[in-house]
């Protein structure tokens, strides 16, 4: 007896231990289920859009991206400072500097309906995206020419910045290789340029070229001793010249700052010309402030225009 008795109890034993452990695995599956399905879903990086090639670009390429401002909505209307003369204002004419790099503030040609001239630098990846771009939202061209300066820590391939030390048939052959990637651009303005533009020999030949094909030319003015107004008007070049630069410190306010002066400027004078450049800030500023200079009676024209008409 007491033998069955042992081998009773020790079935007893495995079998409670088989239930044992089912139950734990079946516990283990369902919390594993449970937690599974529980799971917040990974992030899911969507590969970037594929721009089109060269005089493809579609809006649908261009990014939406959002823009980070420095100061609050209150603080941004440049006409506060300015008194309320409706009728008053002057001329302004805006260009955009160094375009090429990317589409990426195409979309504001659309959403800016008033004139602005695109200065689109030579041999970039989206050169002749911008200016489809432009072209598209009625937008004057310029071709941003890279010119010599009298300090410079940037680095620039071989041959894409002219310079004073170069033969006249080498800068002859840049001068025309940039023009001819943009045939749409109305006119030309000096990317850097502080020794160049005061080189006599050298703007000759460079305006000789546009003079050739019927364009202009606007002196970013980035040389204390700039030849290229006396030059110009000895050659019968249009001409005009920088008066302000919006952007060089690339905060809201600051370009804020610059656009009061741009807009006293032009109250005084008839007329003003301003450089920024292709920047987000730079570019929503313009948006919320034209309109309200506008109200002011500052007219928004050309830089074409603003030259044949002063």
């Amino acid at each position: 007896m007491a033998k069955k008795k042992k081998t009773s109890s020790s079935h007893k034993d495995t079998k409670a231990a088989a239930i044992i452990t089912g139950l734990f695995a079946a516990v283990v599956i369902l919390f594993f289920i449970f937690s599974k399905s529980h799971q917040e879903p990974k992030e899911t990086h969507k590969p970037a859009p594929v721009l089109p090639a060269s005089g493809e670009v579609e809006e649908a390429y261009i990014p939406n991206e959002k823009i980070k401002t420095e100061a609050p909505p209150v603080q941004r209307v440049a006409a506060q400072h300015l008194g309320n003369v409706p009728g008053e204002g002057g001329k302004i004419a805006i260009i955009l500097d160094d375009w090429g790099q990317s589409l990426g503030n195409c979309k504001y040609l659309k959403e800016i309906p008033e004139p602005l001239a695109v200065s689109i630098l030579p041999g970039l990846r989206h050169t002749k995206d911008v200016a489809e771009c432009a072209k598209r939202y009625h937008k004057l061209t310029m071709l941003h020419l890279p010119l010599e300066a009298l300090h410079n820590n940037d680095f620039y391939p071989p041959n894409y910045i002219i310079k004073t030390s170069m033969s006249p048939d080498l800068a002859s052959k840049i001068v025309e290789d940039d023009l001819n990637q943009l045939p749409s651009i109305e006119g030309v303005n000096n990317h850097m340029g502080s020794k160049a533009t005061e080189d006599k020999s050298l703007m000759k030949l460079i305006f000789k070229k546009i003079r050739k094909r019927g364009l202009f030319f606007v002196d970013s003015l980035t040389a204390h001793q700039s030849i290229c107004a006396g030059l110009a008007d000895d050659m019968g070049l249009p001409f005009g010249k920088r008066d302000i630069f919006l952007d060089n410190v690339n905060t809201r306010d600051a370009i804020i700052k610059q656009l009061v002066a741009l807009a006293q400027r032009a109250r005084r004078h008839g007329y003003a010309v301003a450089i920024g450049h292709d920047r987000h800030l730079t570019m929503q500023v313009l948006k919320d402030e034209i309109p309200l200079l506008e109200k002011q009676g500052f007219e928004f024209v050309s830089i074409k225009e603003l030259l044949k008409n002063r």
